[in-house]
């Protein structure tokens, strides 16, 4: 019986030791699992941070590169509508031109007639006058 009391407290000493060593890994791994959380709290705050400053740079550069590019398209656009209009005014005067020709000609054309019909009436207005007169000599 002495024995197997004697082994008995043997064994209950080891489960002991063996429990003491289980609880103190299970409390040295709690303690590296929060210090491994609080590395991972400041590193993902650190890369927030990173972020935000990266964040607020590209949108300085890009809101520099818009204007930019604003500057630029409003550049193209007035060269553009410069040519635009240039090209409209010439079309414009091009047919204001070709217009005035037109115009010119069937003027020229209603005075050719007016003056041949003058003419006519004018001569006709003669030799009838002529004629009175050679009646009135006649006569």
């Amino acid at each position: 019986i002495l024995d197997f009391l004697s082994k008995e407290l043997v064994r209950l000493q080891q489960e002991r030791k063996i429990h003491a060593l289980v609880m103190l890994a299970e409390r040295q791994r709690r303690m590296r699992e929060a210090e491994e959380s609080g590395r991972r709290q400041v590193e993902v705050r650190r890369r927030q941070e990173e972020d935000e400053i990266f964040r607020q740079a590209m949108e300085q550069y890009f809101g520099i590169l818009f204007q930019v590019v604003k500057v630029q398209h409003r550049t193209i656009d007035t060269y553009l509508e410069d040519i635009i209009l240039s090209s409209m005014e010439r079309a414009a005067e091009e047919q204001a031109r070709e217009e005035v020709q037109r115009r010119a000609v069937e003027i020229n054309d209603i005075a050719y007639e007016l003056e041949s019909r003058y003419v006519i009436k004018w001569h006709i207005r003669g030799s009838s006058q002529q004629f009175r007169n050679c009646l009135t000599i006649c006569i």
